[in-house]
């Protein structure tokens, strides 16, 4: 096959070089004509492995104690390197990784669920910086995207689109896993392609039930042996996001318990014991120190007895989670080998696409979505909800949501400070990461300290595969990468550091990385402290951010960011400081907090109409799309047909009973039941039973206030007359759920009232014409205006923790 010009995607149809008669007597074909575009000769299949939420001591393969067999595996065979770098928050990470460029440049400034009006936080990659799997698709790669996505704003994840934002669009032939930030692993909405497909039929299933990471192998390998059944030479690109460990920590009570009793000596043990099994395996130098706990994190002595117990669960959970995914992680290396490919599969296996998340707050939560919804639960409320929904036993079941202390957290980014959200330190913005190739590699087994970034291994592999960098795509002109191949650190231990500059910003924590240089300057905010009072100093008219304290560090020396020089070489702060606003410009990180533009006032304009329709049987509506019924007063009717016999079943449900609310007929009686995230459930039931044929129904919520979990007053109708209601003291003021959706005449999955879980889906037995949701303005302008506020607001808080 001639070689294409690789400069310009898509590639161009070669001319006719054969010979076409009148007849085929004498003609010639061209069979350059009919095959796919293939990429260079000796171009490698990729398996590019990401894990979430999770840090530099995590796992054992760095000295960790969680067990990672398979990952370890690969780094005996393999290199470890223990200078690599992410951006300290999911979508960021996974744009920049996926585009080779800067996550501002590329419009993830912040995650995927918060899309804002500034360039850098519009969550939409500019159509100048084509993805890497558009580029390999081009170049005659199959392509292939697996489990979390996670780079689709919140209000296109429905058959609307645009789909150019789904995984598809980005130049993977084939998706199977979730658009959004978390999922449940045992009853994940599920996407397929161009399609939300929900949540899986055999949920529930107690002999066989169904678990996210297993599928997630099992679609994997099925892809790759029909990719390998229709061509034995194709290369193959898989990108393999696993939703673990982000909460929800779900996983089968027999993985958690594997880690009984190992956690008891609590966090700052754990701590001194992973950074001494850190420098016997050399991934930290010698004379590297351990960093001090801040004062924001409890002593584990101080923790009360009876509570200790409940803590060691969290993380025993945790771990059984991380090494499951570990598993099947491996499943996938050993189908690879099974098919003779593994010696030429490049796989890049990045441990965390930041550190471990601090989100569950110091206590845990028994529901993720409580701290995202800023309710304050005490360790003795955390422990009392946790036994309400079965206890320690269950924390990991699809009874619970949960998550687990930031103390444990602060202890799996081991040797450093702090963790996700925190771009300023390493403990948010370093995380290993394991190389393999066999004929590659001159040192099996090897150490790499080379500093590396997130979007280098986009260039690298393009280097590993001799395609350049497209300079056009579609006729656009390309913005280069911003990233550097590290391709020949596998040869060479010693090769130079490429990337020697580098900027990061997380929620206004930021950093000027420079020859060694970082210089570290965090907001005083504790980042899972998401107040009015803990945001009130950031306040456009009031935040400073060269008032803000700056730290110094110099790496070469200094691995863990021990020793601040801050004081001794105030001249290279300054040097670094100008050179953070230098690059912040450049790449579109102003303004800095647009992040959190919304909790000051900059939202949106309202839309013009407040109704919402749905017809037909419409499923799994993404939770970032339902109707805005948070903070305000709104309605929701249905028109129903009830058959001569009844009714009963779920005629709107949203989300499940640890946050959800369900309108549905039990017993023939009119029924509401609304989860305040588990914490508070309300259930309101009409007096009286439907009647037979046409009837309209509707649920009125009347809100007290204009303020975030206002309580109100709840009203049944039937026909326009009341026949029910009841008070709801607290509301959900931001979202109900990271991940389960809402339907029309079922409930899927998770259900929202327990009572009829032995029921699910509880379809509706008779035939719903109409469902809408009146959310109009039903107070003064004014007063709306500040409602509409609020919820953008508390959607803005979603957005900081997924």
């Amino acid at each position: 096959m001639r070689e294409p010009d690789r400069t310009t995607l898509p590639l161009t149809t070669p001319p006719f070089e054969g010979r076409a008669n009148r007849t085929l007597r004498g003609s010639t074909p061209d069979w350059d004509l009919i095959r796919h575009p293939e990429p260079p000769q000796g171009a490698p299949n990729v398996l590019l492995v990401l894990i979430d939420d999770a840090g530099f001591g995590n796992p054992s393969t760095f000295g960790g104690p969680i067990q990672t067999p398979n990952y370890t595996r690969l780094a005996e065979a393999g290199l470890r390197y223990n200078r690599f770098h992410v951006t300290a928050l999911c979508s960021p990470t996974r744009a920049a990784l996926l585009t080779a460029r800067n996550n501002h440049a590329v419009g993830f400034g912040s995650v995927g669920e918060f899309s804002s009006g500034f360039p850098g936080y519009t969550a939409m990659v500019p159509l100048e910086c084509a993805p890497l799997p558009r580029i390999l698709r081009d170049n005659g790669y199959s392509t292939a995207a697996f489990g979390k996505w996670h780079l689709t704003p919140d209000g296109q994840q429905g058959p609307a689109g645009p789909l150019g934002r789904w995984p598809t669009g980005w130049g993977f032939d084939y998706f199977y896993g979730f658009l959004g930030g978390d999922s449940g692993q045992w009853d994940p909405c599920l996407a397929e392609n161009q399609k939300i497909i929900g949540t899986p039929a055999d949920y529930g299933d107690e002999e066989h039930p169904y678990y996210l990471p297993d599928a997630m192998a099992d679609r994997t390998i099925e892809w790759l042996h029909g990719v390998r059944g229709q061509d034995a030479r194709k290369p193959f690109f898989v990108y393999f996001s696993t939703g673990c460990s982000h909460a929800p920590h779900h996983v089968a009570s027999e993985w958690a318990d594997r880690y009984k009793g190992q956690f008891d000596q609590g966090w700052d043990r754990l701590r001194e014991e992973v950074f001494a099994r850190q420098k016997e395996l050399g991934v930290v130098p010698e004379d590297a120190e351990l960093t001090a706990r801040d004062e924001a994190f409890p002593a584990w002595d101080d923790v009360p007895p009876r509570l200790k117990a409940f803590y060691a669960r969290q993380m025993e959970v945790y771990a059984g989670y991380s090494e499951n995914a570990d598993h099947n992680v491996g499943r996938v290396i050993d189908a690879i080998e099974e098919l003779g490919e593994l010696d030429n599969t490049l796989v890049i296996w990045i441990w965390g696409d930041n550190g471990a998340s601090m989100e569950g707050t110091i206590t845990g939560s028994f529901n993720e979505m409580t701290m995202q919804n800023g309710i304050p639960l005490t360790d003795e409320m955390q422990l009392q909800l946790s036994e309400r929904y079965g206890g320690e036993e269950s924390w990991g079941a699809p009874i619970m949501d949960p998550h687990y202390s930031a103390a444990w957290a602060w202890a799996g980014n081991t040797p450093f400070k702090w963790g996700k959200q925190v771009g300023s330190h390493l403990g948010g913005t370093r995380n290993p990461m394991v190389i393999h190739w066999p004929e590659h590699i001159v040192d099996p087994g090897g150490l790499r300290s080379q500093f590396t970034h997130v979007t280098d291994v986009g260039a690298t592999i393009l280097d590993i595969a001799g395609i350049p960098a497209p300079s056009r795509v579609d006729g656009i002109e390309q913005e280069p990468l911003h990233g550097f191949t590290f391709a020949d650190s596998l040869l060479d231990a010693s090769a130079p550091d490429r990337h020697t500059q580098q900027y990061f910003e997380t929620i206004g924590n930021r950093a000027m990385y420079k020859d060694g240089g970082w210089l570290a300057m965090k907001t005083p905010r504790i980042p899972w402290v998401l107040t009015p009072e803990a945001l009130r100093p950031y306040a456009p008219d009031v935040w400073d951010p060269d008032g803000d304290p700056a730290e110094l560090y110099y790496l070469p020396d200094d691995f863990t960011q021990a020793h601040d020089l801050a004081a001794d070489h105030p001249d290279k702060v300054q040097e670094l400081r100008k050179l953070f606003w230098k690059e912040a410009e450049r790449y579109k990180v102003l303004p800095l907090l647009a992040t959190l533009s919304a909790f000051f006032g900059i939202t949106p304009p309202l839309e013009a109409t407040g109704k919402i329709e749905f017809r037909g049987d419409v499923q799994n509506v993404a939770p970032g799309m339902i109707p805005r019924i948070y903070n305000r007063s709104y309605a929701i009717s249905a028109d129903l047909v009830i058959p001569p016999d009844g009714a009963e079943g779920v005629i709107v449900a949203e989300a499940d009973h640890l946050g959800g609310f369900s309108l549905f007929v039990d017993g023939g009686r009119l029924t509401h039941t609304y989860s305040m995230m588990g914490v508070f459930v309300y259930r309101q039931q009409a007096d009286v039973p439907l009647p037979t044929g046409e009837v309209s129904v509707r649920m009125e919520f009347a809100a007290d206030a204009a303020k975030p979990a206002t309580g109100g007053q709840v009203t049944l109708f039937m026909n326009d007359t009341p026949v029910g209601g009841g008070r709801m003291e607290h509301t959900v003021p931001m979202r109900f759920s990271a991940y389960a959706g809402m339907d029309i005449g079922r409930d899927n999955g998770g259900v929202v009232d327990l009572s009829y879980a032995d029921r699910r889906p509880f379809a509706f037995t008779g035939t719903i014409k109409k469902v809408a949701f009146d959310v109009k303005p039903h107070r003064r302008a004014r007063d709306e205006q500040a409602i509409h506020t609020v919820a953008h607001h508390a959607h803005a808080a979603h957005g900081l923790s997924s």
